[in-house]
C-alpha cells in the first residue's frame, strides 16, 4: 500500500484551533473517490472482463454491473447506482468495512424533490457530518434556508424549519469543511428541493465518532447533569466538580455547528459561601457582526431576568470569576448564517474556596441619614463582661480583613468595628472537638441564625449542634450536669448522624432552618469526633445577624424578613431602610419579600415618607405575553402600581392597610422628583419591601422611609350615649408634599339606654367624589364587635351612605332604632372635611338597662302592639286626658 495522504486533517492543521472534526484518510494520491483507486485496470467480479474498477484495499467492494467504473464502502454497495433514503447502521458497517465512517454523495436531482439518510450510531457514539460541496441547494434569505436546505436532526424527533440546523447554497464549496454533530442516538440527514431545479446535489462524509475520541470531536458535557424537560439547559454543582478538569461544558453539538434560534442555560450553584465560580473558555466562536443574536451572558443569579455581569459575542478566550451562590451562563443563537465557519463554545468549570474581600464579611451597617432612628448609638455595654477577656483576640470586628468566623470566635454587635451580620464556618479554624461561638448582641438586639450546611457522622447524638439562649462557657465532653441544665435554654438542638445541604439535588435551595433568639446573646455549641475524618469532616457552616429591635421593630420569628412596630412601644419618630443583613438571606434565589407593620394605638395615627428610592426592576419570565415592565401612576386615591402581569413579576415598594386596601405603590422607574411619597393613616400600615427575582450578589433596590407615631383622636372607635352631640374633622399638619395622602377608617357607635327616633345631620363644604370619602350609616350587628376589629365589625346593614358633595343631608332613622353605626371611610390627598350632628326624640318611660338594641326587627311585635294601643287611645279618649297621661312621659 502507498503510503497514506489525508484528505482531511484535524482543524488545527488547518484553518483555526477553534474547529476540529475527524480525519479521513484517502488510500492513494490519485483516488477517483473514497473508496475507488482508479475507475478501470481492474478483474470485473464474476470474471465478466478484466476493464473494470480498482477498489481500495481496506474496506471498499466493487459495484458490479451497475456501475462498473465506481467501488462503495462494503455494506453500502447496493446503493451505488442511487444514494437515496438508505439507512447507514454503525454495526453493519464495521462488520462488512472494517470503518465507522463513509461517505455520501447523494444523486443529482431535478426539484422538487427529497432524499434521506437515516444513520445509527452504536453505544458511546455520535453521529458527525462533514459537508463539503452544495449544488443549487436552496438560498438564504438573511432568516433562513428557502427553495431547498440540507437538515440534521433526530431520527425521530417532528421536524421544525426554526429549530433545526439547516444548511443551504448555490454553488458552495467548504474548505474547511461544515461539521454537524448530533447526540440523540439515530439521526437523520434530509436533503430537500422545494423549488425547481435542473442539477441539486451535495457531497459529505459521514462519521460514527466515540464519544472518548481524544481529538475533540467526541466531546460531551462533563460533571453537570441535564436539566429534565429542556431543550440543552445543564446543572453545575460544585459537589460534581471537585478535582481539575472534572466539569466541561460546550454549546449543542460542539465542535461542529450549533443549532440555530436555541437558548441554552448553564446554571452553576455553590454550597458554600465561600466558594467562587471560575469559568475558563478555552474556545469562542460566533459569527461576526451577530451580537444581537449570537452571544454568551453570565448573570449572577439563576433566571434569565438576575443582574447581568457581563456578555460576550467575539471570537477570543477568556476566564470569568464570581462570587455564588448561582451563576447562570446563557448561550443564545440566532439563525444559521453561510458561510457556517464557526462552531460555538467550549469551557472548564472549577469551584474555588476562597475569602471575598471585595464585600469582607460580616458587614459593619452604616446608618442611613437623614433617618435620626438609625443613627443611634449602643450603650450599656458592661454586661457583657463575663465573656472572658481571654476571648478579646478571637473577637470579630471590622477591621480584621473580612476573615471567616470559626471555632472560638466572639462576634460583638456593638462598638466601633461592630459586626452586625457575617457567615460562620466550624471549617474556618483548626479542628476541635468542642467548637464554640459566641455572638453578643446590644441591650435592644435579638439574635438571627440559620444554618446553610452541617455534617453530623457519630451515633446516638454523640455529635450534636446546640444554639442556645445567652452566653455559656463550656468544659470537657463530660460535662453532663452543664448539658442538662441548659436543655431549656436551646433554641435548636441537632443530633448526629445527620447531614443538610443547602440545595436538593435539582440545584434548588431547601426551606431555611433558623431561630431567633428571645434576648440579645446567644451560643453555638458543636460537638463532634475527638479527630478529624480524612474522608467526611464534621463541620457546620450558616449565618448570623443582629435585628435591634427598638428601631428595627419587633422581629417576626416565624418570618424571613418582617417586623412590627407598635405605637406605645416604638420611637415617636423612626425610619427604615431596605434589608442590610443580608448574609441570612445567602441561601434565597427567588423573590424577597421584607415587611414593616406600623400598628398605632387608640389615640394615635401614623405617618409613613418614602424619602429615597432606587431604580426598580422587573423579572417577568421570558415569553410572557404582554410583558411591558411597570410604571407608577399617581392620583388623589394614592399612587399605583401598574403592569400587564402579576406585581410580584416587579420590584415595588407598596403601603397596604390592614384591611388590605392598597394605599400607595411605588414601581419601575419612579422619578426623584415626585418624591417623597407621605401617607398618614389612623389604622395600622404594612410597608411591603418586593424584590422581584433576589440574588445574594445584587441585593435588591434601595430605599430609605420615614414614621412618626402621632397623638391624634380624631379617628378611631368611640361610643357615645348621649342624646344628641356633634363629631367634626379636626385640621392636622401637612408636609405640603405633592404625593401626600389621608387613609381613615373612623367607626363611631350612638347608643342610647332608652327608646327613641335619632336625626343625624351630616354637611361638609368639600366638593369630592365618593371614591375618596363618604361616610355610611349602619345598623348594629353585636356578633362581630369581639373581634380584632372592634366596633368597625359590628356595622350591620347598610342604611344610608353620605358623601362630599351631597354637602347636606339630614337622615331620620327608624323609631326604636336606639344604636347605629357610623363609619368614615377616606383615601384622599386632602384632610376629609365633615360634620356630623345627631339629636333625639326619646320616651323616657322606656328606659332599656341592657346591650345596644340589635336591630329594629328584634321588638318587632312589640312595636306592633303598642301602636295598636296608641290609635285606640288617641282615637276615643279626649285630648286633654291624653295630654295629662303623657306628660310625664315627655
Amino acid at each position: 500500500m502507498r503510503h497514506a495522504l489525508a484528505l482531511l486533517a484535524v482543524a488545527c492543521t488547518v484553518a483555526s484551533a477553534q474547529l476540529a472534526w475527524t480525519p479521513i484518510f484517502l488510500d492513494g494520491s490519485s483516488q477517483v473517490d473514497l473508496w475507488t483507486q482508479s475507475s478501470s485496470g481492474c478483474a470485473c467480479p464474476g470474471g465478466d472482463g478484466e476493464d473494470c474498477a480498482c477498489c481500495v484495499r481496506d474496506g471498499a467492494c466493487p459495484c458490479g454491473d451497475v456501475a462498473p467504473t465506481r467501488c462503495a464502502q462494503c455494506g453500502l454497495e447496493q446503493y451505488c447506482a442511487n444514494m437515496c433514503n438508505i439507512t447507514i447502521d454503525s454495526r453493519v458497517l464495521k462488520n462488512k468495512s472494517g470503518k465507522t465512517f463513509g461517505q455520501i454523495k447523494s444523486p443529482s436531482i431535478e426539484g422538487p424533490g427529497s432524499c434521506s439518510y437515516f444513520l445509527q450510531p452504536d453505544a458511546g457514539q455520535r453521529v458527525e457530518i462533514q459537508l463539503y460541496r452544495l449544488v443549487s441547494v436552496g438560498r438564504f434569505n438573511g432568516t433562513g434556508c428557502v427553495g431547498g436546505w440540507l437538515q440534521l436532526g433526530g431520527a425521530g424527533a417532528v421536524q421544525s424549519s426554526a429549530a433545526e440546523t439547516r444548511l443551504c447554497g448555490a454553488n458552495e464549496r467548504y474548505s474547511p469543511p461544515v461539521v454537524l454533530f448530533a447526540d440523540h442516538g439515530a439521526s437523520k440527514l434530509e436533503f430537500r428541493i422545494t423549488e425547481k431545479t435542473v442539477r441539486s446535489q451535495f457531497l459529505a462524509f459521514f462519521s460514527f465518532t466515540s464519544l472518548s475520541n481524544t481529538q475533540g470531536v467526541g466531546f460531551h458535557p462533563r460533571g453537570g447533569s441535564r436539566i429534565p424537560h429542556t431543550d440543552c439547559d445543564w446543572l453545575y454543582q460544585d459537589v460534581s466538580c471537585r478535582g481539575a478538569g472534572s466539569c466541561v461544558l460546550a454549546s449543542p453539538g460542539y465542535p461542529g455547528l450549533y443549532p440555530p434560534h436555541r437558548r441554552c442555560r448553564y446554571l452553576f450553584a455553590t454550597n458554600s459561601v465561600n466558594t467562587r465560580v471560575k469559568i475558563i473558555f478555552t474556545s469562542i466562536l460566533l459569527p461576526r457582526n451577530h451580537c444581537a443574536t449570537d452571544y454568551l451572558t453570565l448573570r449572577a443569579g439563576n433566571s434569565p431576568s438576575a443582574p447581568l455581569l457581563g456578555s460576550i459575542c467575539t471570537e477570543r478566550t477568556a476566564t470569568l470569576e464570581h462570587p455564588g451562590p448561582n451563576l447562570l451562563l446563557e448561550f443564545s443563537s440566532g439563525p444559521l448564517v453561510p458561510r457556517y465557519d464557526y462552531n460555538g463554545f467550549i469551557a472548564k468549570l472549577e469551584f474555588i474556596e476562597r475569602i471575598d474581600s471585595s464585600g469582607p464579611p460580616p458587614t459593619v451597617v452604616p446608618p442611613s441619614a437623614p433617618l435620626a432612628a438609625l443613627t443611634h448609638h449602643m450603650q450599656n455595654v458592661d454586661r457583657m463582661a463575663i465573656i472572658d477577656s481571654n476571648s478579646a483576640a478571637n473577637e470579630v470586628s471590622h477591621n480584621n480583613g473580612g476573615g471567616r468566623i470559626g471555632c472560638g470566635a466572639t462576634v460583638r454587635a456593638y462598638g466601633p468595628g461592630g459586626a452586625r451580620s457575617g457567615h460562620f464556618d466550624t471549617r474556618a479554624t483548626a479542628w476541635r472537638s468542642q467548637c464554640v461561638v459566641h455572638l453578643l448582641g446590644a441591650p435592644t438586639d435579638v439574635v438571627q441564625v440559620s444554618l446553610f450546611n452541617y455534617n453530623l457522622r457519630l451515633q446516638s447524638c454523640r455529635s450534636h449542634i446546640e444554639i442556645i439562649e445567652g452566653v455559656h462557657e463550656f468544659g470537657g465532653r463530660g460535662d453532663r450536669g452543664d448539658r442538662s441544665e441548659r436543655g431549656d435554654r436551646a433554641l435548636l438542638r441537632v443530633c448526629g448522624p445527620s447531614v443538610r445541604e443547602a440545595r436538593d439535588p435539582s440545584g434548588r435551595f431547601l426551606i431555611r432552618q433558623a431561630v431567633t433568639s428571645k434576648g440579645a446573646n446567644l451560643t453555638i455549641l458543636v460537638r463532634r469526633a475527638t479527630s478529624q475524618s480524612v474522608d467526611e469532616e464534621e463541620f457546620v457552616d450558616g449565618a448570623f445577624a443582629f435585628h435591634d429591635e427598638h428601631h428595627e421593630g419587633t422581629a417576626s420569628p416565624d418570618a424571613t424578613c418582617a417586623a412590627t412596630h407598635y405605637g406605645l412601644a416604638a420611637p415617636t419618630h423612626g425610619g427604615v431602610a431596605a434589608p442590610s443583613h443580608h448574609h441570612i438571606f445567602w441561601n434565597i434565589e427567588e423573590r424577597l419579600l421584607c415587611t414593616h407593620r406600623f400598628i398605632p394605638a387608640a389615640n394615635q395615627s401614623v405617618t409613613i415618607e418614602i424619602q429615597r428610592l432606587e431604580r426598580m426592576w422587573s423579572a417577568e419570565p421570558t415569553g410572557t405575553v404582554g410583558a411591558a415592565g411597570c410604571r407608577t401612576a399617581c392620583g388623589d386615591a394614592g399612587c399605583e402600581c401598574r403592569a400587564n402581569t402579576p406585581l410580584h413579576y416587579h420590584d415595588h415598594i407598596a403601603l397596604v392597610a390592614g384591611d388590605g386596601t392598597h394605599l400607595s405603590c411605588l414601581c419601575g422607574d419612579f422619578q426623584a422628583a415626585w418624591l417623597p411619597v407621605v401617607v398618614r393613616s389612623w389604622t395600622s400600615v404594612r410597608l411591603e419591601y418586593s424584590v422581584a427575582h433576589y440574588t445574594y450578589a445584587s441585593r435588591g433596590f434601595d430605599y430609605a422611609a420615614a414614621y412618626s407615631f402621632n397623638n391624634d383622636s380624631m379617628c378611631g372607635q368611640r361610643t357615645y350615649t348621649t342624646h344628641s352631640g356633634e363629631i367634626s374633622s379636626r385640621n392636622v399638619s401637612v408636609t405640603g408634599s405633592l404625593n401626600e395622602f389621608f387613609y381613615q377608617q373612623c367607626t363611631w357607635v350612638l347608643d342610647s339606654n332608652v327608646e327613641r327616633q335619632l336625626f343625624i345631620d351630616i354637611s361638609s363644604e368639600q366638593d369630592k367624589s365618593c371614591g375618596s370619602w363618604n361616610i355610611t350609616l349602619h345598623e348594629w350587628s353585636g356578633s362581630g364587635a369581639q373581634s380584632d376589629a372592634g366596633l368597625a365589625a359590628a356595622a350591620g346593614e347598610l342604611l344610608y351612605t353620605f358623601c362630599a358633595r351631597h354637602k347636606n343631608h339630614t337622615y331620620t332613622l327608624p323609631w326604636r332604632l336606639n344604636t347605629v353605626v357610623i363609619r368614615l371611610v377616606a383615601l384622599s390627598r386632602q384632610q376629609p372635611l365633615y360634620r356630623i350632628r345627631w339629636r333625639s326624640q326619646v320616651v323616657r318611660a322606656n328606659n332599656r338597662l341592657g346591650p345596644p338594641t340589635p336591630v329594629p326587627a328584634a321588638s318587632a311585635a312589640a312595636a306592633d302592639l303598642t301602636q295598636t294601643t296608641l290609635a285606640f287611645i288617641f282615637t276615643y279618649l279626649p285630648w286633654f286626658i291624653i295630654g295629662k297621661a303623657l306628660r310625664p312621659m315627655l
